[in-house]
């Protein structure tokens, strides 16, 4: 072979193989980002050329989403409707031609246009002929009446502004996420600049996305720590009201002095400086930053459909002097975190210590109703030990029973739970973190109301009706 013929067959061989490996990289590595880009143009024709999948609730039968039909000059098109409004708009999202997609929308785009890959032999058949194919339906988690209450809460609270998860700590199951303010999908072709500029931020979706100082909630993943670390319930602390550290000074919330307690006593009255005590001088600062990192700090869920912002610790870990250290111990400082986030904390606390993969999407079926996919809890990671996690329990059975969340009790049911009232620039943010039965538990919550004060106040009473709700229905 002489040298131009061995050039040449050099290059054929050579564009053949870029070839080969632009069209693995479109139809393999980037073929979910391409059918899920809504400035696709092909994507988009076939989103008004043929009915996306149904979106439905836990039960089955609630409808959240579907494409109606309507006529036209050129054929038939497909409009996205959303029956509930407001209800679930920030998990399920909206799917606009004009303004693209959010929430369940985006995040299970693929089976909902029908772009997944083929399940049965129809599916193939219009895949590859180009033809326009409905997509498939998908069951959520939730639970239409506790998503209901966890949004009748919101909205009557003093504020206006928050959010709310519920979890089953023993699958995963997402049984209510809400975000409040909220906004109805069904125009949002019309109204999105309107709602893009609107101060109280209703096209977010708080519970995922929102990050707050999450205050004395952050006492729990504390108290691990402090467990992991030696420290026993039963340890006495002496509270003078203060507790110093070079260039900051430790106090309790409304500057309260409780004088002689143990460990388990100051989990309960939620006490600010003990907490700092103990942070400094038995855990250290490379505890407590790798116990919040177990416990899901830093994570963003990239398996969960929906954008999750990471809770964040602030600056790394080796740069934290005594200052940060008291004040993240108590949720303070350069700390935030979302509810999702915590919701998933109190879950795996409950679940003596195993955190569950979270999960909203129930079931996929075919629009025949034939299930494609099912998908199982799983175990996302074993947080902390079980003789840990049962210590710990029991110290947020005493929060409830004999300390600053009392008003959570519930007539015949053993509550877990822990206030937060994060300081902020303006009024606190109130928390509240709770599960139940303890014995046998049935759901894990956690609610923020935005600068609404105290965490006994406002998010306290959302969260057990939340809890007596499910109780109810579940025969708990």
């Amino acid at each position: 072979m002489n040298a131009h013929l061995r050039r040449t067959f050099y290059l054929f061989v050579a564009g053949f193989v870029a070839l080969v490996g632009v069209m693995a990289y479109w139809q393999v590595y980037a073929r979910e980002s391409l059918a899920n880009n809504p400035d696709n143009s092909l994507q988009t024709r076939r989103s008004v050329e043929a009915p996306r999948g149904l979106i439905l609730a836990g039960d089955g039968e609630t409808v959240l989403a579907e494409s109606q039909k309507r006529e036209t000059e050129r054929g038939p098109v497909y409009d996205r409707v959303y029956p509930q409004g407001d209800l679930y708009s920030n998990v399920v999202g909206y799917w606009s031609v004009k303004y693209g997609a959010t929430g369940v929308e985006i995040g299970e785009n693929s089976t909902l246009s029908g772009n997944a890959d083929p399940a049965t032999l129809d599916e193939l058949i219009n895949q590859v002929s180009g033809g326009p194919q409905a997509g498939n339906n998908v069951e959520l988690t939730l639970d239409p009446n506790l998503q209901r209450v966890a949004y009748e809460g919101l909205a009557a609270s003093n504020t206006g502004q928050g959010s709310a998860v519920a979890i089953d700590p023993k699958t995963g199951d997402i049984l209510a996420m809400v975000s409040y303010p909220s906004f109805d999908a069904n125009n949002i072709d019309e109204r999105f600049p309107e709602l893009q500029q609107d101060p109280n931020n209703p096209l977010l979706n708080r519970a995922t996305q929102g990050l707050y100082a999450p205050g004395s909630v952050m006492k729990v993943i504390t108290a691990a720590a402090a467990l992991k670390s030696g420290v026993e319930p039963t340890d006495p602390f002496t509270d003078t009201g203060e507790y110093e550290t070079p260039g900051y000074t430790v106090v309790n919330y409304n500057d309260n002095i409780y004088g002689r307690v143990d460990f388990k006593q100051a989990l309960g009255l939620s006490i600010n400086t003990i907490f700092a005590k103990v942070a400094v001088e038995r855990i250290g600062a490379q505890m407590l930053y790798d116990t919040a990192l177990d416990f899901g700090f830093r994570d963003t869920y990239e398996e969960f459909p929906l954008e999750v912002a990471a809770s964040e610790l602030g600056p790394p870990v080796d740069t934290w002097v005594e200052g940060n250290i008291a004040q993240i111990s108590f949720g303070q400082d350069t700390v935030l975190s979302n509810v999702f986030e915590f919701a998933n904390v109190t879950a795996a606390i409950a679940n003596d210590g195993k955190m569950m993969e979270p999960r909203i999407v129930k079931e996929i079926r075919s629009p025949e109703g034939i299930i494609l996919d099912k998908p199982v809890p799983s175990a996302r990671a074993d947080v902390i030990d079980r003789e840990t996690a049962l210590t710990l329990q029991d110290m947020m059975v005493g929060v409830v029973e004999d300390g600053s969340a009392t008003p959570a009790q519930i007539a015949g049911v053993e509550v877990a739970g822990k206030t937060g009232t994060a300081e902020t620039n303006g009024d606190p943010h109130s928390w509240f973190i709770a599960f139940a039965p303890v014995e046998d538990p049935k759901i894990a919550v956690a609610v923020l109301v935005e600068n609404g004060g105290d965490g006994e106040k406002q998010a306290l009473p959302i969260a057990r009706q939340i809890m007596e709700a499910h109780l109810k229905s579940s025969g708990g």
